[in-house]
């Protein structure tokens, strides 16, 4: 109970939201299905891409974005293996669901002008690779009739190389389990984990909120409107003033 059991959606940063839109709906075939203010954030973008029923592409958009420089080693990773900043995101790999869809993919991402390497069969996934605008690395991948054991795909080496002991290895291969509390657990301290570092124009209210309860928190940032319901109150206030 309360395990994730997909991704909803990546979030991705971007200077340029029209070029990523082109690539992740012409080039990639997804669907545009959100375009809005990003709630509560400053001439800020959202865009969402539909994938499947369960999980989307999500794009941010706005001036800070705009003002940061991307840098090969830090913010990205150059080519699918390369190195990056702890915490950043190395390469983003997309399902497909057979090996058929994958060079089905290739071949509309070459349409496109794009050079995709592979695809390579890499055992637990055949995958295929390319730099999509702004320097974002992409992998897709299928593992259709690829047999995904722990048993055999687990490297006691590598794991002895990374600190992890045999008794951590079996902790990490079988998580303990948890029972809900159906939202009663306390709010533990901000400080005992890292938490949200705040931009200037979002601070006080970002520190205020780390005081606040979820109830208290939720009146604040709930925004469950569509922009289409949002723009026709905001004209029916026009009409009455």
């Amino acid at each position: 109970m309360g395990v994730p059991n997909g991704v909803h959606h990546l979030a991705i940063a971007t200077a340029d939201l029209k070029s990523q839109l082109e690539f992740f709906t012409e080039a990639v075939g997804a669907e545009l299905v959100g375009l809005y203010w990003m709630h509560g954030v400053k001439d800020t973008a959202h865009a969402f891409l539909r994938l499947s029923d369960e999980s989307m592409i999500a794009l941010v958009y706005g001036p800070e974005i705009k003002a940061v420089q991307p840098s090969i080693g830090v913010s990205h990773a150059g080519f699918t293996a390369g190195a990056v900043a702890p915490g950043a995101v190395q390469h983003i790999a997309l399902n497909v669901p057979t090996h058929e869809d994958l060079l089905a993919m290739r071949d509309r991402l070459r349409s496109h002008g794009y050079w995709v390497l592979g695809p390579i069969d890499h055992g637990m996934c055949r995958s295929i690779y390319l730099t999509g605008p702004e320097g974002m690395q992409l992998e897709f991948a299928s593992s259709a009739g690829l047999a995904v054991r722990a048993d055999e795909w687990i490297d006691a080496e590598v794991a002895a190389a990374c600190g992890i002991d045999a008794d951590a290895l079996e902790r990490y291969r079988r998580p303990s389990a948890f029972v809900s509390q159906g939202g009663a657990v306390a709010q533990p301290s901000p400080d005992l984990r890292p938490g949200f570092v705040f931009p200037e124009e979002m601070r006080e209210l970002g520190e205020a909120m780390l005081r606040m309860s979820d109830e208290e928190i939720a009146a604040v940032l709930d925004h469950p409107t569509t922009p289409a319901q949002d723009r026709a109150a905001m004209q029916q206030m026009a009409m009455a003033v």
